[in-house]
């Protein structure tokens, strides 16, 4: 990680404060996993499971993980987000026809997704803060409350998701007051003042067209946020990697072997090429601190053991070079001029 990482400080060896600070994960384990499995099925629902899959990597595992591995019986669901990479979508299309899943799409209403995504922009690029990048993903966290309304309709009561913990970008919880090894619940009332005063250095949020959306984006955020979890009560959520090693060499050659998945680039890497908005984040954040999430998502894998500090290097190098034709086709959809963003 580069020396503009926010909070960063090195000591005389050169060792970093955030390798000085770094805790291991540690998991539920697998038994504790096998119990909640034979839980559920004790149940004798229609549906076990609900799986929101994206057409990305760590999802589209999950399921397979679900129905294959453990016989479950799982409602798929999936945002179908006007960004979505046409290689994601055709992935979600392989989940349900080879695993013989039902799946439920639904999307917000026309031009939504593309005029809170533009508005969100502009008010970010009045005064570009790096801590407040996230803020062009607000409508994707708005899902939450459709999801809830699924599980419910269906009368299902576990949500399972892909989400693994060393992506909680620890540059990100930096900026907003928090720390790499904040729980995740515990995360989010902790960085509500620091989200509140980054804002208020920016006007532009202030707006009726931003500020709701602003608010809801942050109750409704993931299964751990406010609302979620008030609106979830009696609905349990299971993220598989919290239970087993994320081993992404094993995820990527079942997922393509057992559903036929791929991804867009092999040069620009499998996480979360399956939305073309975090082609965008990445260029901002590049353009404010010099490094994107990658950096620290490998950072974090290198002080786990799981991959090598040259690997991790040689993937950045890869992984973070811009496509600009990709970024310019992006800024179209959304009736915006590339020359609106920081060169």
């Amino acid at each position: 990680m580069p020396s503009s990482t926010p909070s960063i400080e090195f000591d005389e060896k050169g060792e970093c404060s955030y390798c000085q600070s770094y805790q291991k994960i540690k998991l539920h384990g697998r038994n504790a996993l096998e119990k909640i499995i034979k839980d559920t099925k004790a149940r004798k629902s229609k549906f076990d499971y609900i799986v929101n899959i994206s057409g990305g990597r760590d999802s589209s595992y999950t399921i397979l993980k679900l129905v294959n591995d453990y016989d479950m019986k799982v409602l798929a669901v999936n945002y179908r987000n006007p960004f979505t990479h046409p290689i994601a979508t055709k992935n979600i299309e392989n989940i349900k026809r080879i695993l013989d899943v039902d799946l439920i799409s639904f999307s917000f209403k026309q031009g939504y997704h593309e005029n809170l995504l533009r508005t969100n922009l502009a008010a970010l690029l009045q005064k570009l803060d790096p801590a407040l990048v996230p803020m062009v993903c607000v409508s994707c966290k708005l899902i939450w409350r459709n999801i809830l309304r699924i599980a419910r309709d269906n009368d299902i009561k576990l949500i399972a998701s892909g989400g693994n913990l060393y992506e909680q970008t620890s540059f990100k919880r930096a900026m907003l007051g928090g720390n790499q090894n904040q729980s995740v619940k515990s995360y989010y009332s902790a960085y509500l003042f620091g989200l509140v005063k980054r804002v208020m250095n920016n006007m532009s949020y202030l707006k009726p067209s931003t500020v709701m959306p602003m608010i809801n984006g942050y109750i409704y955020s993931n299964p751990y946020s406010p609302m979620v979890r008030f609106m979830g009560r009696g609905i349990e959520k299971l993220d598989l990697f919290h239970y087993i090693e994320w081993d992404e060499k094993q995820i990527i050659e079942r997922i393509s072997n057992e559903l036929g998945w791929s991804f867009a680039d092999h040069n620009l890497g499998s996480w979360r090429f399956d939305c073309r908005i975090g082609h965008l984040k990445d260029y901002l954040y590049l353009k404010r601190l010099g490094l994107t999430e990658k950096d620290d998502f490998y950072s974090q894998l290198v002080r786990a053991g799981i991959i090598s500090r040259d690997e991790a290097l040689e993937r950045i190098e890869a992984e973070n070079d811009i496509d600009i034709s990709e970024l310019e086709g992006l800024m179209k959809t959304i009736n915006l001029d590339l020359s609106v963003l920081p060169v």
